[in-house]
């Protein structure tokens, strides 16, 4: 058994449409949704076999759009879980869902079942912003959902929302904020849009027909964000989200810190420690530390490969001791709390710190507001020298 893993990624590909910006692994409409819950389940149980029964601190399912998949689908792989992992008691076990697939009535069976972290995508409360983004709900249908998984007995309630959206002025991203705000979400999210390639929104702006938010305006929005839900009471604890006190995300502070997790489903990505590669059927090259593993993307392949007796892994990546480090650098500089850097990369910190980029205190740094706009600059500065 492997201690050290303690989080659980689980990937649901189904969604009402894909939305313009959306790289991630998806599909319209939920049609061979109980075939791949089924090799999902699956492949959980065959993770159970490989790593043992591991100890879960977090559980968080994914998409996509999980909440559009029947709530008996949802409520049976969250059983799987259960018997096949050691699930703790605190346990922090998310959900996302989107406002259009969301009732009070369902929302009952998810947290019945073990769900006690809803994930909303707002977006925004904007209909023309909300027609850019490709999404199929309106203002109401978002706050009414929120009070509906508040109603089924949820209280740690994510909304997540997006900046930078041409067309989307300061004066109402800040109204949605407030809005969002008023319905009483414990946390809150917010992703600046980027154009991502192989996407609608990125086949559009290569033809003309959207031009992207500059730079300018994107690094204000985002002030406007921290500046109003700091006053709100919320905590700016990671470059893009923000959390009333206790509600900060567990699952995704594993990754900040560049924590293990296991990994289920189309698409889904892992982190393992080098001494559980074997296990799960991947080599490492000698003194790599920890090794990164991927799905493939297509739905009918992996419930093939699951069928077959596999565990539906693409590809992997070796991380050795200076990839490790940079990441954790990297990722942690995105944390308010920063990140702690050794005694060899003091002189360089102060430099950066001369230049307004980071905050040194003692052996911890972390990233400025204008550091943030470079972080990657900031980091190579860094650790550069430790990442072969």
């Amino acid at each position: 058994m492997f201690n050290d893993v303690r989080s659980l990624y689980l990937h649901i590909p189904f969604c009402e449409r894909k939305c313009e910006y959306c790289d991630f692994t998806s599909v319209a409409g939920a049609t061979g949704s109980e075939a791949y819950m089924g090799a999902l389940n699956a492949e959980v149980r065959r993770i159970g076999e490989r790593l043992g029964p591991l100890a879960l601190d977090t559980v968080f399912i994914g998409g996509g759009t999980p909440s559009l998949v029947e709530p008996a689908l949802l409520a049976g792989l969250i059983a799987t879980v259960r018997s096949t992992f050691s699930v703790t008691a605190d346990a922090e076990v998310t959900m996302e869902a989107n406002p259009s697939s969301i009732t009070a009535g369902r929302a009952r069976v998810w947290r019945e079942a073990g769900v006690n972290r809803i994930s909303i995508g707002v977006q925004s409360l904007e209909t023309d912003a909300l027609r850019f983004l490709g999404r199929v709900h309106d203002a109401d249908r978002a706050l009414a959902a929120v009070a509906e998984v508040r109603e089924a007995g949820f209280t740690s309630i994510n909304c997540d929302l997006i900046y930078a959206v041409p067309g989307l002025g300061d004066t109402r991203w800040r109204r949605t904020l407030e809005r969002v705000v008023d319905a009483g979400p414990t946390h809150i999210s917010c992703y600046e849009l980027t154009v991502e390639a192989g996407t609608p929104l990125h086949a559009r702006v290569r033809r003309g027909l959207v031009t992207p938010v500059d730079g300018v305006r994107s690094i204000r929005q985002h002030g406007i964000a921290v500046d109003l839900l700091e006053r709100a009471g919320y905590a700016h604890y990671e470059v893009s989200n923000f959390a009333l006190p206790g509600e900060e995300c567990r699952h995704n502070l594993v990754y900040w810190r560049n924590g293990y997790y296991a990994a289920a489903g189309v698409g889904a990505h892992g982190h393992l420690p080098a001494a559980a590669a074997a296990a799960v059927g991947l080599d490492v090259a000698a003194g790599a530390v920890s090794v990164r593993y991927w799905h493939g993307r297509g739905i009918a392949a992996y419930g093939r490969a699951v069928r077959g007796g596999e565990l539906a892994i693409a590809g992997s990546e070796p991380v050795g001791p200076g990839m490790r480090e940079q990441e954790r650098v990297m990722l942690g500089l995105r944390l308010r709390e920063g990140v702690r850097i050794g005694a060899s990369n003091l002189s360089e910190a102060h430099a950066l710190a001369g230049l307004g980029l980071i905050a040194v205190d003692g052996d911890r740094v972390r990233a400025t507001a204008r550091g943030e706009a470079v972080l990657n600059q900031v980091t190579l500065r860094l650790v550069g020298d430790q990442a072969a």
